[in-house]
């Protein structure tokens, strides 16, 4: 099993560094003032324009918004879209005569654009060329060691743990099932590094979900980086944040059942959500493999599976209620009441600040 995991994250790390090489286009952008084009500086404007040369434009030219956008060219209307438009820059620049003027109008002004050219890792790419993408798929490939190293430690510490954890039938099951043979008191070491190990987990999925949706959540502008180092600074800080917020539920359901009379049941709903964290995050994980073995680059997926991610973990809900009507036997609206409130109203607010 160890040896497969080895293989699969090799391979997935080749991929990684087989991806085309990618130029950030922005710094190339211009704005008409004053009767001449001068560079872009963050003016208020409803439209940039780009200059295209057939001797330092090769490739693909991606242009992204979730707004819609249209793209003339030398003047001529020739694309109108929203969410990523993809553009040939031999075929555009042969037929133009091998150089174009590109412009991109947005109303009510150009905000979240993106422009980036992508060149075949085969052809030669200028030294001093800006290529922003390349040190995100090292923080990728770097966390992924050490996240598989960190499971490796703990499955070596406790398999049996590590089992349940897993244990997809565990979540799904409407029968009571004893989380206490297994996963213990709340506050023991292991548990603590396992929740710690979600945490990074998660920090790391929504990094990447949140880079790739290119700019869909509005969340995504604050976790924007141009170095390796600098990211695993925000890994490092988001994955704290997401530890804190895991505390802090826990506190929640603790003072919720106090109030509601359900003492007995605060161990087991809150590793029941821990679980679902851990199979949610590994799903994910798997699928994300996927996308990038197949080469996805659509936004709408990846921001997609966010939005799937978050609608699985709502449905949980509705399993922890039955687990939690067969277990108490209280009156559903009692129940129902208690759930609001340690559990569906702090899925929400957590689902606004990160999906919207």
């Amino acid at each position: 099993m160890k040896f497969c995991l080895f293989l699969l994250l090799i391979f997935f790390s080749a991929q990684l560094y087989a991806q085309p090489r990618e130029l950030n286009l922005q710094m190339q952008w211009q704005v008409y003032q004053n009767g001449s084009y001068v560079p872009f500086a963050n003016q208020t404007t409803q439209s940039v324009h780009l200059e295209l040369s057939s001797k330092t434009h090769t490739g693909t030219l991606y242009i992204t918004d979730r707004h819609e956008f249209s793209v003339l060219v030398n003047g001529q209307l020739g694309w109108r879209s929203a969410d990523t438009l993809k553009i040939n820059c031999d075929s555009l620049l042969r037929v133009a005569g091998g150089a174009a003027r590109l412009s991109i109008y947005q109303q009510p002004r150009v905000y979240s654009l993106k422009t980036w050219l992508v060149i075949p890792n085969q052809q030669h790419v200028d030294s001093n060329a800006l290529r922003p993408s390349v040190h995100f798929n090292n923080f990728i490939i770097i966390a992924t060691f050490l996240l598989l190293f960190f499971m490796v430690g703990l499955f070596r510490a406790n398999p049996q743990l590590t089992f349940d954890y897993l244990n997809v039938i565990k979540l799904f099951s409407i029968q009571e099932r004893d989380e206490a043979t297994v996963t213990g008191r709340i506050g023991a070491s292991l548990n603590i590094l396992y929740f710690a190990f979600v945490s990074f987990l998660f920090a790391l999925l929504i990094l990447i979900l949140f880079r790739f949706s290119n700019d869909r959540f509005s969340l995504s502008t604050y976790f924007i980086t141009e170095s390796t180092v600098a990211t695993f600074g925000i890994w490092l800080g988001l994955s704290v944040t997401v530890f804190v917020v895991l505390i802090v539920k826990l506190f929640l359901i603790f003072i919720f059942s106090q109030l509601f009379g359900l003492r007995d049941t605060v161990r087991f709903q809150f590793f029941h959500f821990v679980r679902l964290l851990f199979i949610s995050g590994i799903g994910v994980c798997i699928v994300l493999i996927g996308f990038f073995i197949a080469g996805t680059s659509s936004a709408g997926a990846f921001a997609g599976l966010l939005f799937i991610a978050a609608t699985l973990i709502l449905i949980s809900v509705a399993f922890l209620f039955l687990k939690l009507l067969g277990r108490t036997g209280l009156p559903v609206f009692h129940l129902f009441s208690y759930l609001c409130a340690s559990e569906i109203i702090p899925l929400i607010i957590i689902g606004k600040v990160l999906l919207f």
